[in-house]
């Protein structure tokens, strides 16, 4: 059994004002009473420092939405609104809510509990429209997910044999191909953004910190980065192979941009890395229409660990640009893949890392059960750091001003304290599954629930179109 894998979180605010949803403003008829501060329990109402006989602006960032404070204001002098920006932020996947849990989580890694039921959707789109099967969580007594009991995150990075060979005598005459195996199911993706020098060695030493890998462009890895080799992935093209050779020979993985012409020189591309690197190779495809071929014919071609990219929605590119393009969502994508693979027999083969959409804890595992066997994020770091996103009219993702000045083991422990709050999720949704081994979610669809074919099951007779 291997050791027990454990993220250590501790609360680590960030000195910096964050979006929030209501917005408390204090009217000119407040007599300063004090009434506020005496049945607020979160202090979100104080008086001045430099003058006590005055109230400060309230400082929403803490407010918890009880409404005490207005209801007890004897002048009516409170008032509580939908923060304009909180409006803003929200669109068509990356609700507002998920900034707010993303945020919550990077302060103290903890999993908001508020015993209210779900209350989130089922027949939305993509991980939205899927449940898991929670049927075992009648015993966490006898199992408790940090108990007794083990429950194993950890997965397998590199190309598996089909089959064994041995000689009349016993001995293993296959050679195994190289493996690389990390504690979680995640993979820290490239920073959809340019990142300042501090933020990106942040990003690393929460991934050294996690015992995870983190991918970055191989012109972004510095000499002084070397200490964080084995958890650093280069990402390059084939035609850079020769050019970061002192960067790949310390690599435990190494990414490969796709392009159309690599799977038919991929034998020649893997062995002008070998003469490198003994690295596993992870070839990055976007999921563009037709993916599951690219995939078959990587696979057949003899690829070690295929990294399919969606959108930072989680919706199918559209490389051709075409006008009435209908992009698939993450979740189907994941599904047809595998069973395409499935279908002809190879999927045992190969490890399947997807990402884009990938933007809650919940979705790592949900899209294992679809037939992958790892996920990469990127948004989700970011937003423990701050960073907002606005999805329209086009997407616009920015930083908050002055990260450059804050600490770098500051950032480190938020995405730590996020990746913490994540795996402990993880935790409870395997065990309430009944699953103790995560190479055992990949492609289990028989627990998990999908709105679409329980709709069809339901209605699709009734409603059949002639």
């Amino acid at each position: 059994m291997p050791k027990k894998y454990h993220i250590h979180p501790k609360v680590t605010p960030l000195e910096m004002e964050y979006l929030y949803k209501f917005k408390i403003t204090r009217g000119a008829n407040c007599i300063n009473c004090g009434k506020c501060t005496k049945v607020c329990i979160y202090e979100a109402h104080k008086r001045r420092k430099g003058d006590r006989r005055k109230m400060a602006d309230p400082n929403t960032v803490v407010c918890r939405n009880c409404f005490r404070c207005i209801q007890e204001c004897p002048r009516g002098a409170l008032e509580k609104s939908l923060h304009q920006d909180f409006v803003n932020i929200s669109g068509s996947f990356w609700k507002a809510d998920m900034f707010l849990t993303l945020w919550k989580q990077a302060e103290d890694g903890k999993v908001p509990v508020t015993g209210a039921g779900y209350r989130g959707p089922f027949s939305g789109a993509g991980f939205d429209s899927m449940w898991t099967d929670m049927s075992e969580i009648v015993r966490p007594t006898r199992d408790g997910i940090h108990g007794r009991e083990y429950i194993n995150t950890g997965v397998e990075l590199g190309r598996k044999l089909g089959h064994l060979a041995f000689d009349a005598e016993g001995r293993l005459l296959t050679q195994p191909h190289p493996t690389v195996d990390i504690p979680i199911p995640i993979l820290f993706d490239i920073p959809p953004v340019q990142l300042s020098p501090n933020v990106r060695l942040a990003l690393i030493k929460a991934a050294s910190e996690i015992s995870t890998c983190v991918i970055l462009p191989a012109a972004d890895i510095k000499p002084e980065l070397a200490t964080y080799s084995t958890n650093i992935i280069p990402f390059i093209s084939e035609g850079e192979i020769d050019k970061y050779a002192d960067i790949l020979k310390s690599a435990r993985l190494v990414a490969i941009d796709y392009s159309d012409a690599l799977p038919d020189k991929l034998a020649g591309i893997k062995e002008r890395l070998n003469n490198i690197s003994n690295a596993v190779t992870i070839i990055r495809v976007p999921a563009v229409s037709g993916i599951e071929g690219i995939v078959s014919k990587l696979v057949n071609n003899g690829a070690e660990v295929i990294h399919v990219v969606a959108d930072y929605r989680g919706q199918e590119i559209n490389k051709d640009q075409e006008a009435n393009f209908k992009p698939r969502l993450i979740k189907d994508i994941i599904r047809s893949i595998h069973l395409q693979l499935v279908e002809e027999r190879i999927r045992d083969e190969i490890t399947l890392i997807f990402s884009g959409g990938i933007a809650m804890a919940e979705h790592v595992p949900k899209s294992m059960l679809c037939g992958g066997d790892l996920t990469a994020i990127d948004i989700p770091l970011l937003i423990a750091l701050g960073a907002r996103l606005y999805e329209e009219p086009e997407k616009l993702l920015l930083l908050p001003d002055g990260l450059e000045k804050i600490s770098v083991d500051i950032m480190t422990q938020r995405m730590v304290n996020l990746m913490g709050a994540w795996h402990s999720q993880i935790l409870e949704m395997m065990g309430a599954m009944g699953i103790r081994e995560a190479r055992r979610l990949r492609g289990e669809t028989g627990r998990a629930i999908f709105f679409e074919e329980i709709d069809q099951e339901t209605f699709g007779k009734l409603f059949k179109q002639n």
